[in-house]
C-alpha cells in the first residue's frame, strides 16, 4: 500500500457533522509528518483529536506507531466492523475516499478503545512466528511439487535436484527459527511459565501457544472471551429472518494466522481432549454432511481455553466441569 486516504470530520456544538478536509498521503515517514501537520491544522484547541484507522494487514502499523509516539489517541478497527457500520448508513459505494469518510464518522459516533503497539519483545516473537508459519506453507508446497516430479515422465534430474535443495533450505531455516524462538522465550520467565501452563491443554503445543500469545500481545487488549473469538474470526454469523434459516458459519473476519495455528491442534484435540471430542461429535451429529464444523468448533473451544488459562495463570484441569 503506497498511500492512504484520510478524512477529517468535526462534530459541531449544534450536533451537525462538518467535513474539514479529505486528502491522500504517501505511506512513508514523510507522508506521516505531512498528514500529522495537516490534521493538527483542522482542529481547534477545544476539540478532542483522535485518529481512527482500519486494520489492513500490517500496512497500518507504521502510521499507528508514528501517531502513538506523538501521544495521540489512536484506534484501530477491524474491517468487518467498518463494513457493518457502512451498512447501517446504507452506503453501498466502496472506494478509499468513501471508506475514509465512513471511518471518520465511526470515530465521531462511537467511543473506540485506544490502540497500543506490540512491545518490542512480542513484536520480535510475532515476526519470527509469522515467518515460521510462512516457511511451513512453502515447504509443504515444495514437497507436493517434488512428489509430482517423482511421478512425472522423464522429469529433468536437475530440476528435481534444485527442488530437493529448496526443501533442505526450508528445513534448515525452520530449525534455526525454532531455536531462536526457544532462546527468546527462555529469557522471559513469566512468558515461559504461562506457555507451559497453556501446553497442558491436550492438543496445544509450544508453537501453537506461542503463535496465539504473539499475535495477541499476550492477550493484553482482550477483556472477555467474545472479544478474542471475534478477533480470531471464529465468531458465528447467523442468517435468519422469519421462516428463513440460512447457513450458519464463522465470519473469518479477523486474524487468519490464529485460525491457521489452531487447525491442526483442533484435529489432535478431537482425538485426545475428551470435552472437545464430545463437542465435535455433537456438532457432527447435527451436521453429518459438514463435519468441518466440528473441527471449527474445536478451534474455537481451544482458543477460549488458552485465553482463560492465560488470564487465570492456571494449568488445564481435565476434570473441570464445563458450563
Amino acid at each position: 500500500m503506497d498511500d492512504f486516504h484520510v478524512c477529517a470530520k468535526v462534530k459541531m456544538s449544534t450536533g451537525t457533522v462538518k467535513i474539514k478536509g479529505t486528502r491522500k498521503f504517501p505511506n512513508s515517514e514523510e507522508g506521516f509528518k505531512e498528514f500529522y501537520a495537516w490534521a493538527i491544522k483542522r482542529v481547534s484547541d477545544e476539540d478532542e483529536l483522535s485518529f481512527i484507522m482500519e486494520a489492513t494487514g500490517v500496512y497500518y502499523e507504521n502510521l499507528a506507531c508514528f501517531l502513538y509516539s506523538h501521544e495521540e489517541y489512536v484506534s484501530v478497527v477491524l474491517a468487518n466492523k467498518i463494513k457493518n457500520f457502512a451498512k447501517s448508513l446504507n452506503i453501498k459505494t466502496k472506494t478509499d475516499k468513501v471508506d475514509s469518510k465512513i471511518i471518520a464518522e465511526l470515530g465521531l459516533e462511537r467511543k473506540l478503545e485506544k490502540w497500543e503497539p506490540l512491545s518490542a519483545y512480542y513484536k520480535e516473537l510475532r515476526d519470527l512466528c509469522r515467518e515460521l508459519l510462512s516457511l511451513k506453507k512453502d515447504i509443504s508446497k515444495a514437497k507436493s511439487q517434488l512428489h509430482a516430479m517423482n511421478h512425472s515422465y522423464e522429469k529433468s534430474s536437475r530440476v528435481v535436484k534444485l527442488k530437493k535443495e529448496q526443501i533442505d533450505f526450508y528445513k534448515n531455516v525452520i530449525v534455526e527459527i525454532k531455536k531462536e524462538l526457544e532462546l527468546l522465550v527462555s529469557n522471559d520467565e513469566e512468558l515461559k511459565e504461562k506457555l507451559k501452563k497453556v501446553q497442558t491443554i491436550p492438543g496445544v503445543s509450544f508453537e501453537t501457544a506461542l503463535v496465539l500469545a504473539s499475535e495477541t500481545n499476550g492477550f493484553r487488549l482482550f477483556k472477555n472471551i467474545r472479544q478474542i473469538v471475534s478477533y480470531a474470526g471464529l465468531d458465528i454469523a447467523f442468517r435468519e429472518s422469519g421462516n428463513f434459516k440460512g447457513k450458519t458459519k464463522i465470519t473469518k473476519k479477523g486474524n487468519s494466522r490464529i485460525r491457521h495455528a489452531l487447525y491442526m491442534p483442533s484435529l489432535s484435540a478431537i482425538q485426545d481432549n475428551e470435552p472437545i471430542k464430545r463437542l465435535h461429535e455433537r456438532i457432527c451429529e447435527r451436521n453429518p454432511e459438514i463435519r468441518q464444523k466440528g473441527v471449527v468448533a474445536g478451534m474455537r473451544k481451544l482458543l477460549i481455553l488458552v485465553f482463560v488459562l492465560w488470564k487465570k495463570d492456571q494449568e488445564y484441569d481435565k476434570n473441570y466441569k464445563w458450563g
